[in-house]
Parts: C-alpha cells; structure tokens; sequence
C-alpha cells in the first residue's frame, strides 16, 4: 500500500467602462454586498438601507461597482424575496453597475445541481436581458443565463475585468472564463464567486462545511479547484471575493503567488449568522494602484457603525511589484487523509524552507521568511509520496495557510490498440481519482502503458495515437493492487 499526496495551497464575469471622478490618484472603492439572502426573506429594509447609503456615498467615497457575493435570496423559489432583491437593486440600477453573483440558495429550489434549468427566478430578475444594454455587460455562460458573465471597466489609465462565476463552477465555466481572461491580458482581474474562501483563512474543499458535495455537485469546483484550474495559472489575477461560510465570524482572508508570481488576495466576508440577518454590514475595498494597496473597510448604515477589528479593517498589498515588505513567516497548515477526511499526525513534511512533523491534530509549521514561495511535499515513513499545486507562499503578516492531502494508491497499467493492432507512441492521459490528480504516459512499442501509483478512485483516459485519433476508456483504482484498464478496439 502507498500513499500519495496532494498539495491544496490554500468570475460573473464584468467588463464595463467608467470614468473615475474627478480626485487625486486612482483609487477607486468596491462595495461589496455580503450574502443578502435574510434581507430579502425577512429585512428588505436592510436590503434598502444598504443600497439607499451606496447610492448617495458613491462619489465620496467614490464607489465605481457594486458586487454581490451570492445568496441573493434565501428561497429561490420565493418570487416575494426576488421582488425584495429587486427593489433594493433599483436603487442603483442604470446609476452604479451593480454584478450579483448567484449563490446555492438563488436557484429555483436552493439546488445548484439543477444548474441553468434552475435558475428561472434569477435569470427573470436579473439575467442577461436586464442587463444587455449596459455598456459595462459584455457576456454571459452558458447562452441566455447570468449564471457566469463578465465586464470591463476603465478607471483613470487601468483597465479592469470583472468575472463573476456560478457558485461551485463546473469544468466548462472555468474554461470559459479562461478564455475570456486570455483576450484581456492588459486588464486586472477581479474574480467573484459565492463560494471560495473558508473562516480559516484555506481555500475551501470537500472536507469543509457546505462544500460542493453538500449539494449535489462533488464533480463540480470547491475554491481549492479553482485556484488549481483557474485563478493561480494567470499573471493579471489580482483577487478573489466570495461568501457562503458563516463558520467563525464570517471573514478570512488570504495571499498567495500564483504561478506567474502575481501577488492574488481572496477574501470572505458573510455576515448572514449576525442579528438581523447581517446587521447590514457592506464591505468597502479600495484599491490603489500607484500605493500598491487595497485597503478594506466594513460599515453598516443600518447601524451606522463600522466594524474594526482586524478581520473586517485591513490593508494588503495590492501586486507583487517588488515593493512587498520582507521579514519572518512560515509554511503552516495541515494534513487529512482524502479518504475520510480524518488528520494526519506524524506525517514528515518536506519543504526548501525546512523540515517538520505533523502533530496529534495533523498540524505542522515551519518558520522561514518572505515573500517568497516555497514547494513542499510530505512522506509517510515507507510509503510513496507525490503532491500538487503552486507551492507555499509566504508574503509576511499575510495569511496562507495550505492543506495537504494524503490517499491510498494502486497502481493502474493496461494496452492500447486499434483495430487489434498494439499502438505504439501513444499518448495516454489520465486524470480523476481521490485527489483529482493527472498524469500523462506514452505506450510502448508492444502498446503498453504504466501509470505506476495513483491515489485510488475513478479515472477518464484519453489515448491518442500518432496520427491523432484518440480512444475513450475509464478505470477504477483500488488500493493496493495492480489494476488493469485496456484502450482501444
């Protein structure tokens, strides 16, 4: 038996353009709306206050966007709570963009495996028609549905892109949204999905509360898949914004190199287990590019307080442009089994930053400096390792702590023919499994391939011969033993 690991370093999509106000600089603020869904249930006047407060401090504070961060409402299927959302939005509608983000509960029976054919009440209120005349709106994915869409927008000499995406993406979303931050290489990106970041300052995934297998959707992306699949592979990234988790107070944050060494901050903010369903608490980000910063607030004008301890009121750096002020950190963080999710204890973690072991509840850390980012492995004494991802970041007095998963292995080999012929030079790629690993290999000259260990689980294979034609086949892995998967006819 062995074991491999995985390393889990913890889009609507806008494009609209604007002119900033007349002011000094750059700066500009977001406003974001946490999850909305009790105002629409129970408190529209909160809902109202809320945007009643954007609307007139727009040009003081000078708020060029307004995000929603899911959960518009919390019964999808209450027209009622829809019309709430609604008279609260026309407050700002055809004054300030406003992009809201969908979320678990605004499909039609709070069910996001029913994906677009669930999204009747939210596509009806706020589908790309409302918004197909708005400079700003530049698409939307799949056709006819705001469940992904994206703007652009222009403030002083900076060009932005915002892609906001469903809630627990599906592969084809991310792809989409790939392509339309591939045609915008000079704009900065804002990428804003409900689910994303956990209370703990990790990236959320299937272990955690409410993730994506909660809902019927465990083949779909947790907010570790997307930094995987999307958000770490493009240099122009710059942040992520998202809610759902109402575990702790609401809030986390967290800063990593994404593969390309762009600095990428993705921060929570859920205040929905608050009084009065969130106590109308706003999130104001303003971002300034010539001082390299984006400074956060939150304020409630339902209160007519701001909260300030250093969960809710923080300033991070806005890129890695060389300016990141060095110092002492560390690689912290923990590790499951895939399997069960259980802790790992006496786990050795390698790293080029130093060595350690796991603990009785799985955690480990290791002291070093930065910004920099550091790969890292682990080994279990006797037993095969591997792991994936960007590396561990380290930017000091920033959060990013990692998760590292361990799984059972087998090993999978097989044949690939045509026409009962063995191909050779064929490649072979496979993907799947426990820790939704990949691997490529090219046959031999009598057809045959070895995948070697794979953490066990179900896998797709693709082979493609010399001349380009590919053969579909699929496996299961069992732990411990030697599985074989023949491609081809």
């Amino acid at each position: 038996m062995r074991y491999i690991v995985a390393l889990r370093l913890f889009l609507f999509v806008g494009i609209f353009t604007c002119f900033s106000h007349a002011q000094a600089g750059d700066d500009f603020t977001i406003a974001a709306l946490p999850d909305t869904q009790f105002y629409s249930k129970s408190y529209p006047q909160i809902f109202a206050a809320e945007t009643e407060w954007i609307l007139n401090n727009s040009v003081p504070q000078n708020i060029k966007f307004v995000v929603g961060l899911g959960d518009i409402v919390d019964g999808g299927g209450e027209v009622s709570q829809w019309q709430n959302a609604d008279s609260a939005y026309n407050i700002l509608d055809r004054k300030i963009p406003f992009l809201p983000t969908i979320g678990n509960h605004d499909y039609d029976r709070n069910n996001p495996a029913g994906r677009t054919g669930s999204t009747v009440n939210y596509n009806n209120f706020f589908g790309p028609a409302r918004f197909s005349d708005r400079a700003w709106y530049k698409g939307s994915y799949p056709a006819g549905s705001n469940e992904n869409f994206y703007a652009a927008f222009t403030i002083g000499s900076h060009n932005y892109l915002v892609v906001v995406l469903e809630v627990f993406p599906r592969d084809s979303s991310l792809q989409w949204a790939a392509s339309i931050i591939q045609s915008h290489p000079t704009y900065d990106v804002i990428v804003v999905t409900h689910a994303y970041t956990f209370y703990n300052n990790t990236r959320m995934d299937h272990c955690d509360e409410n993730s994506a297998g909660t809902f019927g959707v465990s083949q779909d992306n947790d907010g570790e898949q997307i930094w995987e699949k999307l958000v770490s592979k493009y240099s122009n990234i710059v942040m992520v914004l998202s809610g759902h988790v109402v575990e702790g107070d609401g809030t986390g944050r967290r800063s990593d190199f994404g593969v390309n060494g762009n600095l990428v901050n993705q921060i929570l903010a859920d205040y929905q287990s608050y009084p009065n369903g969130g106590n109308g608490y706003i999130r104001l980000i303003t971002v300034s590019p010539s001082k390299n910063t984006v400074s956060v607030k939150t304020y409630s004008p339902y209160l007519n307080r701001y909260m300030t301890d250093d969960h809710n009121q923080f300033t991070v750096a806005y890129k890695n442009n060389g300016s990141l002020r060095g110092g002492n950190g560390a690689i912290s963080g923990v590790v499951k089994n895939v399997a069960d999710c259980s802790r790992v204890s006496n786990a050795a973690i390698v790293s080029t930053a130093g060595n350690a072991t796991t603990d009785s509840s799985g955690s480990f850390s290791i002291d070093t400096t930065g910004p920099k980012t550091y790969q890292l492995g682990e080994n279990l004494t006797g037993y095969g390792m591997a792991y994936g991802g960007t590396g561990a970041t380290v930017v000091p007095g920033q959060p990013s702590p990692i998760k590292v998963f361990v799984s059972t292995e087998g090993m999978l080999r097989g044949q690939v023919t045509l026409n009962g012929a063995p191909v050779a030079n064929a490649t072979v790629f496979i993907s799947g499994g426990s820790l939704r690993t990949w691997t490529t290999v090219t046959t031999a000259g009598d057809g045959s391939y070895n995948a070697g260990w794979l953490p066990f689980g179900s896998y797709t294979i693709t082979a493609t011969t010399p001349s380009g034609m590919q053969l579909h086949s699929s496996a299961t892995v069992q732990v411990g033993i030697s599985n074989t998967s023949n491609i081809g006819n």
